[in-house]
Parts: structure tokens; sequence; C-alpha cells
């Protein structure tokens, strides 16, 4: 099994990324729902077809987890990027459900604080918040219970390698359980470092090779260390691509006041999308769900 692969289109040897396979364009429904958390009444987007299952059908569902800044913006919209992977999720027949761990317990963005001083710890309270996701979603009579991906973006990204733990808070022997999971541009020292770090399930990575702010490395090597378990994770790595490289727009910009330890001042990374790369992560999600879940 190749757990690592690079990605490569620039130059001139290099290969075009394959074109994003269109999704149906079925009209979805979104709304506001709130569902119990650990510790407070959590709060999320929900996104579903408007075509209504079949008698007795019930359909894969996602959790949504975003990043350090929040599930919303300053003017309370979910971020272009967000949106357009929610709205692909659930034209692919997914129930999908945005997650907001910051706003029901009063925090704002936690990008430019010190990353042991933030609230909401992917490990210790968004791991919990994943599973609460879960338990929601497999309550409701259209969701298949054993068909439901775990999807998180940087700080969300992070509390996916939480999250498919053996003793990750929320999880119950007993389940309901995740069936797979995608971390995009994590933070990977913790899991790096952590000794045992093993996983309940396949887990793909998706980096860019630029990226300053969560560096790629920590994540290859968490791949290779995880090359003999039961459930390998796989990591996707994308040239030119920075923090944030799905975005739609493909602009990149530097964010000077962001807490980032490897900056000089300890402050400071670029962020932004990359068409060919988000392009192709699109096609990567698309087949690992292929291989990994039912629908």
């Amino acid at each position: 099994m190749l757990l690592v692969s690079f990605v490569a289109w620039a130059g001139g040897c290099a290969t075009k990324p394959p074109v994003a396979p269109k999704t149906a364009q079925e009209p979805i429904r979104e709304q506001t729902v709130s569902f119990r958390g650990a510790d407070v009444e959590l709060s999320g987007i929900l996104f579903e077809p408007v075509s209504p299952a079949r008698r007795g059908e019930r359909r894969p569902a996602a959790v949504l987890m975003h990043g350090c800044s929040g599930m919303l913006t300053s003017r309370g919209q979910l971020p272009v990027g967000r949106r357009d992977w929610a709205e692909r999720f659930a034209r692919r027949g997914f129930v999908t459900l945005a997650v907001d761990s910051f706003g029901p317990r009063g925090i704002g963005s936690v990008c430019e604080i010190k990353v042991s001083e933030r609230p909401a710890q992917p490990w210790e309270v968004r791991t919990a918040d994943a599973y609460a996701a879960l338990d929601y979603l497999v309550s409701r009579t259209d969701v298949d219970p054993k068909n439901v991906l775990l999807v998180g973006w940087s700080h969300g990204g992070s509390t996916v390698t939480g999250v498919v733990r053996p003793e990750a808070l929320g999880r119950r022997a007993a389940g309901p359980h995740f069936r797979a999971a995608i971390a995009f541009y994590p933070g990977c020292t913790r899991p790096l470092r952590l000794k045992g770090y093993q996983t309940t399930m396949p887990m793909l990575i998706l980096h860019g090779e630029q990226d300053d702010w969560t560096p790629v490395t920590p994540c290859v090597e968490l791949a290779k260390k995880l090359k003999n378990s039961r459930f390998p994770a796989t990591i996707i790595v994308y040239p030119g691509a920075y923090h944030g490289f799905d975005s739609p727009g493909g602009k990149v910009t530097y964010l000077p006041k962001v807490y980032n330890p490897r900056a000089p001042g300890g402050r400071g990374a670029y962020v932004g999308g990359h068409e060919p790369s988000r392009l192709k992560a699109i096609d990567d999600v698309n087949r690992f769900i292929a291989q990994n879940l039912a629908r």
C-alpha cells in the first residue's frame, strides 16, 4: 500500500491534475440545528439533498470540523471553501453536519493565541464534539449509522487525529463509530510524539508541501509510523500548496498576526488556495470515499 504520495504537475515532465468529477446539481436543504455536547448545547449547519430518501433508505453522513478561526466568518457566514465542501458532500447524497465548537462556548478565533493557551483544544474538547455530532446524526432515521465520515481542516484536522484514537474523548466501545476520516493540513506533532499512537479507522491526510503554519514533515513521519498498523494512514502532499490550499480562488495571502512558533518572532503564516491542488484534492477525496464508505 502506498502510504505517502507526492502529487506533481509543475514543470516540463509533470502530469496534469485530473479534472474534478462534476457533482450532480441537486438542490440541497440547509438549516441550523442544535444537539447536546459533553458540556454545552452545540450547534451546527445541516446540509442534505432536497430529494427525500426512499422508503427505508439510510444515507451516509459526514461531520465537518472547522479550523482555528471558527465555523463562521466575521459576517456570520460559512467560509467559501467550507461551504463548497459541505454542499459537495450533500449533493453526493451525504447528510452533512458542519459543527460549531466555538460559538456555543462564546469563543472567537483562536488563531492568534498561543497553542497551549487556546480554549476548546482538539483532543481535549473537540473530539467529544465530533462524537456528539455523530450521536446526533445516527439518531436520525435517514442516516446509516455504520457509514459516517469525519472531515476536519487545520485545527479541525488536528481534531481528526484525536478522534481516530481508540481512547478518544467521547468514543464508546459499544459505538457508534466513524467509518473513516479525512484531515486537511493538520498539525501532526502531537500524534507523532505519542508512544503507541494508533487509529481505529482509515485516515487520509491532505497537505500542502509549502505549508509554513502546520508543516507537512511531521504528517509524513506519522504516516510512516503507522505503516504497519491495522489502519495505515495515507498522506497526499501537494507541491506548491500552502495552508488552506483547497479554498477556491487561488489567492495566497500573508497573515502577520497568527501564532506560529516556527516563524520569526512566533507570528505569521501564508494561507490561500492553490487551484490545481484543490481540484486534485476533490478527486482524491472522492476516491477515498469510494474505497472506504458504502456509497
